[in-house]
């Protein structure tokens, strides 16, 4: 007779999706301290599952684990989301593409709704929210349709980073708004090509906006 086997869920993983959720909403929001004790009572759990999910948390790049200080919330500073912008460049033409090749045509039509929405939406505090919150979603999204397991844990932290820090892009969203509408063009057309150098050009023109307020090196004299 076989032994069936013994099923059970992972509390690290589930403290894990737990605290990421926490950080993609602003409940723990950057540079705030992730105090063991307070985060196992709102959690309810030991401080086993949770130093565990704290350490992968911290090579995830989400947070930051300093000497006699403990976890924090990742802080990125400007030079730090360039880089990260470098990184989305290289990774995120692939997402789209290989999204164009599998997403279903009612879900591209939905997403062109959605984004056509937003760039009517006025200029306010809330329409901003939900703009922050829709494009982590959409680039997320692609990161899934690409069917890359790969592709989509690498991808899992920068996306998350990216949405906390969008506002540190110094594009408005009345820019950007068209870039995803793009995006969303090509994967109708079901380009893979197309929806790459789309995904490329819209993060390359916010990383050359980032880094134009980014300080420039000295130049180089000669003698």
């Amino acid at each position: 007779m076989d032994t069936p086997p013994i099923r059970h869920e992972n509390l690290e993983d589930q403290v894990l999706a737990r605290l990421r959720g926490m950080i993609a909403s602003g409940a723990l929001p950057p540079g705030s301290r992730l105090r063991q004790e307070d985060l196992a009572l709102r959690l309810g759990v030991s401080r086993t599952p949770l130093i565990a999910a704290l350490k992968r948390l911290t090579l995830e790049g989400l947070a930051v684990w300093k000497p006699r200080c403990g976890a924090s919330v990742a802080a990125l500073d400007d030079a730090s989301l360039a880089d990260l912008l470098e990184v989305r460049l290289r990774l995120e033409p692939m997402a789209a593409e290989l999204a164009a090749r599998r997403i279903e045509p009612a879900e591209a039509r939905a997403l062109r709704a959605r984004w056509e929405e937003l760039a009517r939406s006025p200029d306010t505090p809330e329409h901003c929210a939900a703009f922050v919150e829709s494009d982590r979603l959409f680039h997320w999204r692609l990161a899934e349709l690409s069917g890359n397991r790969f592709l989509l844990r690498s991808l899992e932290p920068l996306n998350m980073l990216a949405g906390l820090y969008l506002h540190g892009t110094p594009r408005p969203w009345e820019d950007t708004a068209p870039e995803h509408l793009a995006v969303i063009q090509a994967l109708e057309a079901q380009s893979p090509e197309g929806a790459a150098l789309a995904m490329r050009r819209h993060i390359q023109r916010s990383l050359d906006a980032l880094r134009e307020t980014l300080p420039q090196p000295p130049a180089l004299t000669g003698r």
